[in-house]
């Protein structure tokens, strides 16, 4: 068959794929459909999905969880118990041996305020504010004057103070037992005894750093000197009730 003898319907298919390869290189073929189905979240994802949105403690109590949370619970509440326990047991032995090294302390720091045989309690009295006790000091069954022991406030926190006083009103000794004073600060008022001997002799009331029957502080250390001039006005003024 000669060339001329072909049909002109046989090159149709080529001009059409032809037109068709033109138009998606200029981009105006039409996009195919997308037929494909709407992918759903897996089971696993739609599962964690609903955790979080469900979630919070009442998803813990009643949720698959529950068994461990409630084993952790407990284990938590038997250790705190069996801590709280062992502080318990530990606090009843240490305390008698806490207190009696404390009653010790006092006893030594009153006898070295106010030197007496003997220093009873003195019974049924109002005391001033800061002032815990007060022991009559004796010695051969004769008063000779009067030991406080006092709480005050200095830099650090609270004070424990004994204070000796004499028949007169007049301060024999200062002696502070416990304190929380800053290191070579107020330590160089409530540790030292020679600026505790400063108040030796004073009267009620005492003034701080003026006055005639003043008590001179300890520079830098201004609360530490307030706080064991508290003290000794305390002790001087349970002493005066007693007095007269």
């Amino acid at each position: 068959m000669s060339r001329r003898d072909k049909r002109p319907e046989d090159k149709k298919p080529a001009a059409a794929t032809g037109a068709a390869e033109t138009a998606l290189v200029q981009g105006t073929a039409p996009a195919a459909a997308d037929t494909a189905a709407p992918q759903t979240p897996s089971a696993p994802r739609r599962d964690r999905r609903e955790k979080k949105d469900g979630g919070g403690l009442a998803a813990l109590l009643t949720g698959p969880e529950r068994p461990y949370v409630l084993r952790l619970t407990v284990t938590l509440f038997g250790i705190s118990a069996a801590a709280a326990l062992l502080l318990g047991i530990v606090y009843c032995i240490t305390k008698p041996v806490i207190d009696w090294r404390t009653e010790e302390k006092t006893k030594a720091a009153m006898a070295m305020v106010l030197e007496a045989e003997e220093y009873p309690k003195v019974e049924g009295l109002t005391l001033p504010d800061g002032v815990t006790a007060l022991h009559e000091a004796t010695d051969g069954g004769v008063t000779v004057g009067y030991v406080c022991e006092v709480s005050s406030n200095g830099f650090g926190g609270a004070m424990s103070l004994v204070v000796g006083v004499d028949l007169d009103g007049r301060v024999t000794g200062v002696s502070v037992i416990k304190h929380s004073e800053t290191k070579n600060i107020g330590t160089k008022v409530v540790m030292s005894s020679k600026v505790l001997s400063r108040f030796i002799g004073l009267e009620s009331p005492v003034t701080l750093n003026g006055g005639i029957n003043r008590f001179d502080g300890v520079t830098g250390a201004t609360f530490s000197s307030k706080g064991v001039t508290a003290a000794v006005n305390a002790a001087l003024t349970a002493v005066d009730a007693v007095l007269s």
